[in-house]
């Protein structure tokens, strides 16, 4: 402002910004200006109790920045994924492990399909198939939950651990001979989270928040589980309950798990 003439405007902003404004160009506006003296009575006491009650301007270029930031995270391909409505990406997420039970039934079927019980085995499956989707929707619902959200997703993951685990108290009674058959619990673990890998990927496609807390990583994980039980439950022959909480629940623990530990330095790097 040296060389020119300060108005009254330029007083007040010196204030907001927590300077007293001071130089010849400042004599020369007061000797025509009785408010802006007040303001300066007492080294700018009124002014500066003014200039302390007003909010400072934003810095457009922080503003801009965000404004970029979100152009660029809201587009290309997934962020058509994320715009869809909720419904449509849990109908995404169940349909993607219905194809999957569809080509181990086809590809790789249990071998005692033939004689294990029917009602059973599609009681259990369809158990294990309306847990997903119930999961998914609840899931996904991501910014719009209430609140409280972070327990309930907590209470989800709960949940969706313990469904696998009450299919495996009822498989036993589908077959006396696959009651007693202990098979390897290690693979049908391999097994079962190879096979939900695309899923857990799919969720992370159509996850709205850039940051998910740690309890929604814990229920995708679980929901992974359930979706793994559900195509075990259709390609392992055991029905032994030690094999299923070992080789079959433990797949949901073990994705609930690897994803809050991927959380885990991201929280200590902020």
């Amino acid at each position: 402002m040296k060389g020119e003439a300060l108005d009254c405007a330029d007083v007040r902003r010196s204030f907001v910004a927590g300077r007293v404004p001071v130089g010849p160009e400042l004599e020369a506006h007061l000797a025509t200006c009785p408010e802006c003296r007040e303001l300066l009575e007492d080294d700018g006491r009124l002014g500066r109790g003014l200039g302390g009650a007003v909010l400072p301007e934003p810095d457009p270029g922080g503003l801009f920045a965000l404004v970029d930031r979100d152009i660029a995270r809201d587009s290309g391909p997934r962020s058509k994924l994320r715009a869809l409505p909720t419904r449509v990406r849990a109908v995404l997420v169940a349909s993607a492990a219905g194809a999957l039970l569809v080509s181990q039934l086809w590809l790789r079927p249990r071998p005692d399909l033939g004689v294990y019980s029917p009602v059973v085995f599609w009681s259990a499956a369809l158990l294990l198939a309306v847990t997903i989707v119930v999961g998914a929707l609840r899931l996904l619902r991501g910014p719009t939950a209430p609140l409280d959200s972070s327990r309930a997703e907590r209470s989800l993951s709960v949940l969706l651990l313990a469904v696998p685990a009450l299919v495996s108290l009822l498989a036993p009674l589908g077959s006396d001979e696959a009651a007693t058959r202990w098979g390897s619990p290690a693979y049908c673990l391999g097994y079962g989270v190879a096979l939900t890998a695309p899923l857990v990927l799919l969720y992370w496609l159509l996850e709205r928040r850039d940051a998910p807390p740690s309890s929604a990583l814990l229920s995708a994980g679980a929901l992974a589980g359930v979706a793994a039980n559900l195509l075990l439950h259709a390609h392992c022959a055991s029905a032994h309950p030690g094999h299923l909480l070992l080789g079959h629940v433990s797949v949901g623990v073990a994705w609930a798990t690897l994803l809050w530990l991927m959380k885990r330095p991201a929280q200590v790097a902020r």
